[in-house]
């Protein structure tokens, strides 16, 4: 678990929460003790349930309360190991909820075991905690829906849910965006951006469509999670000028907030659709339309796209030049390390639009 200090309000720190995949769940602390009766009075005396209580904004609301047990405190062998999320023994868990009488009397909504509007956790085993009474605010990203297992549109290398959820954060989505993806694939960047804020505007270019991948099944993939469809999916190599223009007019003939993408490195080279890096490219046709007055991407918007690195090799030969993020108008930002396996890592890198 992490401790946050009240550095944002409780709404901005739920609406962070939910759009992050690497955070499973946020909860508000209520009390700790030393035993469940002292748990019960800490938890009254700290008020935080009284809108449970009667007359309380809550009084109406169903409840349920969940125990889980870690480290030490774990009953079972394999909830020894931190991280996972596992179920108590019931045994424990009414034990506990027993022993709390005094606070739990005070509740005047009813119990539901199956969808409570509220839950409340007991936590037991917690490194440097006592037993921790607390309430579930929200929920981070769920991207199991979006596994490659349970995808129509399969493709060999697709991106997992996590990274893609990254990149679009890294990329500081917004309402109202407009995204472009050059290398789309199946379009798994785009359907996390969707995910995130469903009023997104988006776009994907994959030169590979209707050949090796489906495009009425990446529809469906939208559709069938009631998720916004891009507003254009095209067939073509982006590095053209045409397919950038189609792309563009998808959207208003606006730049782009963001592109954000994970190109297939080693694929184009070989095909001969490009003799340097797909960052390079990519970096020379923003430079490009820059210049001819049609921008691809808007002033302040931001560029996030993996980077593969073989261990030995100079990533620098995949990453653009100082001169060519000067014709882009791009300015460096950070560049965060993946290790892959023992001998291949990937940099999620970002750049924003000062020029």
């Amino acid at each position: 678990y992490i401790s946050e200090p009240n550095v944002m309000s409780d709404e901005d720190l739920i609406k962070t929460v939910k759009r992050c995949s690497l955070i499973r769940s946020l909860f508000d602390i209520v009390a700790e003790g030393e035993t469940y009766p002292e748990l019960a009075k800490n938890a009254i005396a700290s008020r935080k349930l009284h809108d449970m209580m009667e007359n309380g904004s809550n009084s109406h609301a169903s409840w349920r309360v969940r125990m889980r047990q870690y480290g030490e405190k774990a009953k079972l062998e394999k909830q020894k190991q931190y991280g996972r999320q596992m179920k108590s023994p019931m045994r424990s868990e009414r034990e506990a909820i027993n022993q709390m009488g005094e606070l739990f009397d005070e509740f005047t909504g009813p119990v539901d075991l199956n969808n409570a509007e509220i839950t409340l956790y007991l936590f037991e085993g917690l490194l440097g905690r006592r037993k921790v009474f607390a309430r579930l605010l929200t929920r981070g990203a769920e991207t199991s829906v979006m596994a490659p297992k349970t995808r129509i549109c399969v493709t060999n290398t697709p991106l997992c849910p996590l990274a893609a959820f990254t990149m679009c954060n890294v990329a500081r989505i917004k309402p109202g965006y407009r995204i472009f993806d050059p290398f789309a694939g199946s379009c798994a960047i785009l359907m996390a951006a969707s995910t995130i804020e469903p009023t997104i505007r988006s776009v994907g270019v994959e030169i590979a469509l209707d050949g090796q991948i489906n495009q009425d099944d990446i529809v469906l993939d939208f559709t069938s999670r009631n998720l916004t469809v891009p507003s254009a999916i095209i067939r073509g190599d982006s590095m053209s000028g045409d397919i950038r223009s189609e792309a563009r007019a998808a959207v208003g003939n606006e730049p782009f907030d963001v592109i954000v993408t994970d190109p297939p490195y080693g694929i184009r080279e070989k095909t001969g659709f490009c003799l340097d890096p797909p960052l390079v490219d990519l970096v020379k046709c923003i430079a490009k339309d820059r210049k001819g007055g049609n921008r691809l991407l808007k002033l302040g918007g931001r560029l996030v796209v993996f980077v593969p690195n073989h261990a030995g090799d100079d990533i620098s030969l995949d990453m653009p030049s100082g001169e060519d993020l000067s014709l882009a108008g791009l300015e460096f930002c950070q560049m965060l390390e993946q290790p892959l396996n023992d001998s291949l890592s990937r940099w999620l890198v970002e750049y924003i639009c000062v020029e």
